[in-house]
């Protein structure tokens, strides 16, 4: 039975104690809570309207039962909140996660989890998602046939072709481009085959009404060497079958079948993979498919079976589910099968489908666009197998995943190109490289994407921005399907150039006037830095500054908070628009103590700053690194800074002394 924990006042503690002799441990504990109170603890940082948050604990000598008996009282909630445990592990570095689940009134906030990270029972670092003004009352749940005709009328599906999960009651955070309402709903996960789609719903428990819906559809044993499509000749495993041989690789578990005559019923077999009723076996009379009309599908398993040894050996991740599930791959699909408003042959596509019964297999087009017959290639490349399969990991990542839409769907389809794209130099390293699908396309410009320049590719394709909601920025407030999910393949663009900076380097000057020039720390220590940033420090309404914030506490824990690892992944993120580009004060120690800011948060804009070096000088800026005060010199003692008039949020002050830089955030309220 999993241990559920819920913070009250410490009541049971103390009666559990009684007047038994303390341990060293518990006379430690009666220390820490009297010598520290909870003003004491880091103030908490904010930095979406989604309540995404962190602090650093760093040398606060905080336990970790202190914050967990305070936590309410420390997130500001009162005393309608609880917070139930829901797992913890520990890393390789011996860092301990423990995950909490935010409730109002005993009924779930949708996405609302806190990261509480420690080391040798001590905090080193908070992360999360936390509404603490909830004016909500709990409705009755939707019934489930109501449910069914909502949803059959949403998606023009016969109710009876519709799967659902259970039915959840809970409070769901929803953001209308200009702020978030909270509503008392009923979630739910439906899926169908035919037309294919998969969605968690949020229905409204009072009006009815769909206020929320998230896509689940996430877009692009003997040996044998066999000729791919792409790349050449490549080992696989496939399985001897009726005096044959077919792609089934038992040992990773990886199955790749032909889906050109599937009817849209799906099923599982006894070994976990998942059925299309009328796929069919890629066969071959020997263990090396050489044929020509086998090399698309000798990729796609080509491409599993690289993506599953990628994860396997460089973070002992088996499978997507980090479980060894077993993993179904579709070739040759017809998506107008799947989504009638397609032209029937339709091939342009490869997708990651989680169904509501928690199934997810992956399919793969053979490129054809009837309108345009031969302007692309098969879909079956290995970049572009590693980013599906690593959509199913974000999806599975141990806190939540990503919601695909807005920055946080960016943040999804950027992590899938940075490990799509480490998996192609995994797997083919002599011919890997910074675009995404290169050769699928027959134009001027043959691939998809480019991490090394998003700004280029085909505009009928969409071109992305390299810098934060610099050129071809997609407006994030339509989160609507015709607006991609809020840009989430355009946006993306941002995180894929943080990362190609980060591994390789570049200097240049970005769409608001930065110079940068990062410093490239290998792709070997860059994807350690994602894969940790990933499954540890980020939330399901994750954005842009939010990954700016984990990757710096991921890059602490591989590396430390001052080195060379620290310093290049702040100047990438500047180059991109995010941050000032300098270490912030806990990473840097020379100018430690010399300055004193107060109050934070500044009430309308007027706070002080406490110098005690001579010939200082500060300047603010915006998270996106945008200056909004001109640099001024401070004046040895108290300096009072007004930036009235200012809007409210997150700014950076930037104060420069004796040839060194600091940086601390401030909150503006």
């Amino acid at each position: 039975m999993r241990k559920t924990t819920t913070f009250v006042k410490a009541l049971a503690f103390t009666l559990a104690i009684g007047v038994a002799p303390l341990s060293l441990v518990q006379a430690q504990n009666q220390k820490d809570r009297s010598e520290i109170s909870v003003k004491d603890l880091p103030r908490i940082s904010t930095s979406s309207l989604m309540g995404t948050f962190q602090a650093n604990f760093s040398g606060q000598s905080v336990s970790s039962d202190f914050l967990i008996n305070h936590l309410g009282e420390w997130l500001g909630t009162g005393s309608d909140h609880t917070f139930k445990f829901v797992n913890a592990s520990t890393d390789e570095l011996g860092i301990k996660h423990s995950i909490y689940q935010h409730y109002f009134q005993g009924i779930k906030v949708m996405d609302d989890i806190i990261s509480i990270h420690e080391k040798n029972n001590l905090v080193t670092y908070v992360n999360g998602e936390v509404i603490n003004n909830i004016a909500v009352t709990a409705g009755q749940q939707v019934s489930p046939q109501e449910l069914k005709n909502i949803i059959s009328s949403d998606t023009h599906t016969a109710a009876d072709d519709l799967i659902f999960s259970d039915i959840e009651n809970v409070i769901a955070k929803v953001y209308n481009g200009r702020g978030i309402s909270l509503h008392s709903t009923s979630m739910v996960w439906a899926s169908a085959m035919k037309p294919l789609f998969s969605k968690v719903y949020y229905i409204d428990n009072s009006s009815k009404e769909i206020v929320k819906s998230l896509s689940q559809i996430h877009t692009v044993d003997t040996p044998s060497v066999s000729a791919t499509f792409y790349k050449g000749n490549q080992s696989i495993t496939v399985d001897s079958y009726n005096g044959a041989y077919r792609l089934l690789d038992n040992a990773r578990k990886i199955r790749t079948m032909d889906a050109t005559s599937i009817d849209g019923q799906i099923g599982l077999d006894a070994n976990g993979y998942i059925i299309l009723n009328g796929a069919t076996e890629y066969t071959n009379a020997t263990a090396n498919f050489t044929a020509a009309a086998t090399k698309a599908p000798v990729e796609v398993h080509w491409a599993i079976k690289s993506s599953y040894d990628y994860y396997l050996n460089k973070f002992n991740r088996n499978s997507y589910d980090g479980q060894g599930a077993a993993i179904s791959n579709y070739y040759n699909m017809d998506f107008s099968n799947l989504n009638p408003s397609l032209p029937a042959g339709y091939g342009f596509n490869a997708t990651a489908v989680g169904l509501s019964n928690g199934m997810q297999f992956m399919a793969f087009g053979n490129g054809n666009i009837p309108a345009q017959p031969g302007v692309a290639n098969t879909m079956a490349s290995i970049d572009v197998g590693g980013h599906e399969y690593s959509h199913m990991i974000i999806s599975r990542n141990g806190t939540g995943g990503l919601n695909y839409q807005a920055e946080s769907g960016a943040l999804n389809e950027s992590f899938a190109d940075i490990f799509g794209t480490a998996i192609e130099f995994y797997g083919a390293p002599s011919m890997a490289n910074w675009t995404m699908g290169e050769g699928i396309l027959n134009t001027s410009v043959n691939y998809i994407r480019n991490m090394s320049n998003p700004n280029a590719g085909l505009q009928s394709l969409g071109k992305q921005p390299d810098t934060y909601q610099g050129t071809f920025w997609v407006n994030t407030a339509n989160t609507s399907a015709d607006n991609d999910y809020g840009g989430v393949h355009a946006n993306s663009g941002v995180g894929n150039y943080w990362f190609y900076l980060l591994s390789q380097g570049g200097s240049g000057t970005n769409d608001i006037g930065n110079a940068y020039n990062v410093t490239g720390i290998t792709l070997a220590k860059a994807e350690k830095i994602a894969y940790k940033t990933l499954t540890t420090y980020l939330t399901p309404n994750s954005t842009f500054l939010d990954a700016y914030n984990a990757t710096k506490q991921a890059v602490t824990d591989l590396y430390g908070a001052a080195g060379t690892e620290q310093l290049q992944n702040i100047n990438a993120w500047y180059a991109v628009g995010i941050g000032n580009g300098v270490l912030a004060t806990n990473e840097v120690s020379k100018l430690e103590g010399q300055f004193n800011v107060y109050p934070n948060p500044a009430k309308n804009g007027v706070f002080t700053i406490d110098n005690n070096k001579n010939n200082a000088t500060f300047e603010i800026y915006d998270v996106s690194g945008k200056l909004v005060k001109q640099t001024e010199k401070l004046n040895k003692g108290a300096n009072k800074i007004n930036i009235s008039g200012t809007q409210k949020g997150v700014y950076v002050l930037k104060i420069n002394a004796d040839g060194n830089t600091v940086s601390k955030k401030i909150v503006v309220e």
